[in-house]
């Protein structure tokens, strides 16, 4: 009986925390321009590897890695839109996007925290460690060394990408490769 009730707790938490989300997101969509230089479907590609495997109950470490991916697409989202509407131009670039990280992490781990997705009750560690944040780290250490390793690439092309999408499919194959080696080993 106890168990029923503490299901039905967490998946109201849950919903909570999915429709308050959703709700940020749609107000901050609708003040965005139409063009950006780091694109939403970035975002949106993370944002449905998250949903995916948590839908399919693969383990938390690999919906990490595209939690990870999230954090930092959507860090360089905003980062980008701070630098268009030039607000704190004078500013450190490579500390700002460090915050942007910070903030993102930290909103994102609150919301993962009071959904139930990890906590005291959570029996899945890895070394001691929430598995989902192991994975967490590592996508986004991937994920942020794949946009500068675009990046690179455009730059010794003459400022032009290789392929059409080139930062999302070098991102997303990263994390893919990630998320399966985390499915081998654990």
């Amino acid at each position: 009986m106890k168990n029923k009730q503490e299901k039905k707790k967490t998946e109201r938490k849950m919903r909570k925390a999915f429709v308050l989300t959703l709700a940020i997101a749609i107000a901050f969509v609708g003040t965005l321009p139409a063009v950006m230089a780091h694109c939403p479907l970035c975002t949106g590609a993370a944002i449905i590897g998250v949903g995916i495997t948590r839908s399919l109950g693969f383990d938390d470490s690999i919906v990490g890695v595209f939690v990870g991916g999230m954090i930092i697409s959507t860090s360089l989202w905003f980062g980008n839109i701070i630098k268009k509407r030039n607000i704190g131009a004078k500013g450190n670039e490579k500390l700002r996007l460090l915050s942007l990280i910070i903030l993102t992490s930290i909103l994102t781990l609150v919301a993962f925290y009071y959904a139930g997705l990890f906590g005291r009750g959570n029996e899945f560690r890895i070394f001691g460690i929430e598995s989902i944040l192991v994975g967490s780290f590592s996508g986004g250490i991937l994920s942020l060394g794949s946009f500068y390793f675009s990046n690179h690439l455009k730059n010794k092309n003459g400022g032009k990408v290789l392929f059409s999408y080139q930062t999302i499919v070098i991102s997303l194959i990263a994390l893919i490769v990630n998320a399966g080696l985390f499915a081998l080993i654990f």
